[in-house]
């Protein structure tokens, strides 16, 4: 789907080019806010809820209106509606909306101050927020921040219209301070606020809803946003033929382990295994073969080691027997990064770079060591890139802090910087590529951060890459079914008691789900 941070100038062609009555919009708008209260109030069988719709003197206030109208137009009652400003200073829809609220049994305040509306948010059972939209350009302040910090004091069931208001349609940051909804109608198209945090925790559950605009202006508009469906990630997995033998689905090679993190490299090839690789061979180092229950499918390649366990610089020549046989590489999980380690990857990354045409997955200390590269190697969109924050910001030269700050323009600045596919792993993973446009994830869970949760990630996008998937549609389908195993996983063992290996028990109940989706 699709995401559009402001859906203003949408709004506006549909208006001017098409001759779309703005009113026309704003109507349906309200009545689908005005529908999910309903919902609300049946669910709950709060029939006979005090309800205060608070709005703004823009078109977010307007749809507020029409909302207002519609709940009184079914017969509810104890409806309060609150504008915050003059109502000489509302757009032209919105004041032809709320002036036909004189008309409704409805309790209308307007230019209501703080205190008052801080009373009325304790006195309700629902609250509407139509305060501020998508078009919030700065940080709310004065009389404005204590409404929106008398709706959340109240500790009521919010629904916000469009976007919570507070929060910044496109990174998702709060813009000093937000409303905390319980549900947000958003229309049209998903904003990538809603999807990010902390934009996210505000926004509580999402409904996306049509109000009449074309799709095809969806369609060409120029937002490079979009978020992973079910739909989109059905398509993308990758057939398996009647007539098929295990090199069609590819011969993985996992570059992984030392003595002290032997886990991360099983971790790694088995989840290659699990989604799908034909055949999947471990290159470690050779003492960690000892350590480690490795699954009798995967084979194993011991690799000259360093006296702390660690791959030695020279197992490079010890990896050249295999090349004709390989089609896949995943190379970083627990590698550590001695400095044996980082010589070791010094040759293999222009190796891979020059000389080896298939896919590459590089993570973890593979990473590690590629942020010591100078100059900073350009390589390409067949590899594939998996950072999480503090990797990333070894690969950006920068603090995590700020890559937290702007989670969108640090994956865009490393797919510029390497040239690559890159998956920046965080609460919400984003996905981009050379082109620039970036995909947001919308399945996982906390119970997901646990040590391992990234090396079976590798080890899945690599399996999916494997199998003849582009780099991009890999880290989509791996990052999507990753999440989506976590979140059948916690359904029979909690967030608390979910461990990285559980992933892989899961990953056939999450592909059944996708499977099932129409």
């Amino acid at each position: 789907m699709k995401l559009i941070p402001n859906l203003s100038p949408i709004d506006a062609k549909a208006i001017q080019e098409l001759g779309f009555p703005g009113l026309l919009l704003m109507e349906e708008a309200g009545r689908q806010v005005a529908q999910q209260v309903l919902k609300v109030i049946y669910c709950k069988g709060l029939q006979k809820a005090k309800i205060l719709v608070i709005c703004g003197k823009g078109n977010n206030g307007g749809d507020g209106f029409v909302c207002a109208r519609h709940l009184a137009m079914v017969g509810l009652e104890n409806i309060q509606v609150v504008l915050t400003d003059e109502p000489s200073r509302l757009s032209p829809d919105a004041r032809t909306n709320f002036n036909l609220l004189r008309y409704f049994p409805i309790e209308v305040h307007p230019n209501e101050g703080a205190t008052p509306i801080k009373a009325m948010c304790q006195e309700a059972d629902i609250i509407v927020d139509a305060v501020f939209g998508s078009g919030l350009s700065k940080p709310i302040e004065g009389h404005y921040r204590c409404v929106l910090e008398a709706i959340n004091d109240a500790n009521r069931y919010v629904i916000a219209v469009d976007l919570p208001s507070g929060i910044d349609g496109c990174m998702g940051q709060v813009m000093g301070v937000a409303v905390k909804a319980d549900e947000t109608v958003t229309f049209a198209t998903g904003k990538p606020g809603l999807y990010l945090y902390p934009g996210k925790s505000y926004a509580g559950q999402v409904h996306v809803v049509d109000i009449g605009i074309p799709k095809a202006l969806i369609e060409e508009d120029s937002s490079q946003f979009f978020l992973l469906t079910p739909r989109h990630i059905k398509a993308l997995l990758p057939e398996r033929p009647d007539q098929s033998y295990k090199q069609v689905y590819g011969t993985v090679l996992v570059i992984a382990g030392s003595r002290d993190m032997p886990g991360a490299a099983v971790m790694a090839a088995e989840a290659a295994l699990k989604a799908g690789a034909g055949l999947v061979i471990l290159a470690a180092p050779e003492s960690i073969f000892a350590q480690i229950k490795l699954r009798p499918e995967i084979m194993r390649h011991p690799l000259p080691e360093s006296s702390s366990g660690t791959m030695a610089a020279q197992a490079f020549e010890a990896l050249k027997p295999l090349w004709p046989r390989i089609t896949t590489v995943c190379c970083g999980p627990g590698l550590s990064q001695e400095p044996n380690v980082l010589e070791f990857m010094a040759i293999l990354i222009p190796f891979l770079q020059n000389n080896f045409p298939g896919p590459v997955v590089l993570d973890a200390d593979a990473l590690n060591a590629l942020s010591h590269m100078k100059p900073t190697p350009k390589l390409s969109q067949r590899f594939i890139l998996t950072p999480h924050l503090g990797e990333g910001a070894r690969l950006l030269d920068m603090d995590t802090k700020q890559i937290q700050s702007d989670l969108i323009r640090a994956c865009q600045q490393t797919v510029e910087k390497f040239q690559a596919t890159v998956v920046l792993k965080s609460a919400t993973t984003l996905i981009s590529d050379p082109s620039l446009q970036m995909w947001i994830n919308s399945t996982g869970n906390p119970g997901m951060a646990t040590a391992g949760s990234g090396d079976i990630l590798t080890g899945m996008i690599t399996g999916f890459v494997a199998q003849g998937l582009t780099p991009t549609h890999a880290a989509q389908l791996g990052v999507y079914l990753h999440g989506s195993a976590g979140d059948k996983a916690v359904q029979d063992l909690t967030q608390y008691c979910l461990n990285a290996t559980d992933l892989l028990d899961y990953l056939s109940k999450a592909l059944l789900h996708l499977q099932s989706q129409g």
